[in-house]
């Protein structure tokens, strides 16, 4: 966490996706991957490009968030399950429903990227049985703004533009 002091911090969650948008960031070339969360960002957690796992990433995040408290980006990668209090979607015993209802409001910047978070993608299609839903319905009333980057997978240079704007 010593370097997101530096470098402005970054949390990717992940829901219901197939890590496309996370492939999709790692093949741009200007900046290219190990620029951007090397020189560029502090990529905090992600659970696809974690050094470590389990508690240790998950302490590790919990770490990042409270140091990093209005600061730090939210990227949200797939769509939400909310049937059944969001159990078709867990991480450390925790449902993505409430990592994501706990940290947003702690974020900066709330980024949805893909088309599974920006409008729930394929996981929503009928009879979308987890209740699939998109970032924004999650946060609705919230007063917390998402910036949408859709697409299947995005363009990761409209991304790296969104989050190099806030940097």
């Amino acid at each position: 966490v010593t370097n997101a002091s530096k470098r402005p911090s970054v949390i990717w969650l992940s829901g219901q996706e197939c890590t496309g948008c996370t492939e999709t960031l790692l093949r741009t070339s200007h900046p290219t991957v190990e620029s951007l969360i090397l020189d560029l960002i502090s990529l905090d957690y992600s659970e696809t490009l974690n050094a470590g796992a389990g508690h240790q990433a998950e302490e590790y995040r919990a770490k990042s968030i409270e140091e990093n408290a209005g600061k730090f980006i939210l990227v949200v990668e797939g769509s939400i399950p909310v049937k059944d209090d969001g159990i078709y979607c867990m991480i450390a015993g925790r449902t993505a429903l409430d990592i994501l209802k706990e940290t947003a409001p702690k974020a900066a910047a709330v980024i949805a990227i893909g088309s599974c978070a920006t409008w729930g993608g394929v996981p929503s299609a009928e009879p979308n049985p987890t209740g699939a839903t998109p970032v924004y319905k999650i946060l609705e009333g919230t007063g917390i703004p998402v910036i949408n980057i859709p697409g299947c997978p995005p363009n990761p240079y409209n991304f790296l533009s969104t989050v190099l704007h806030y940097v």
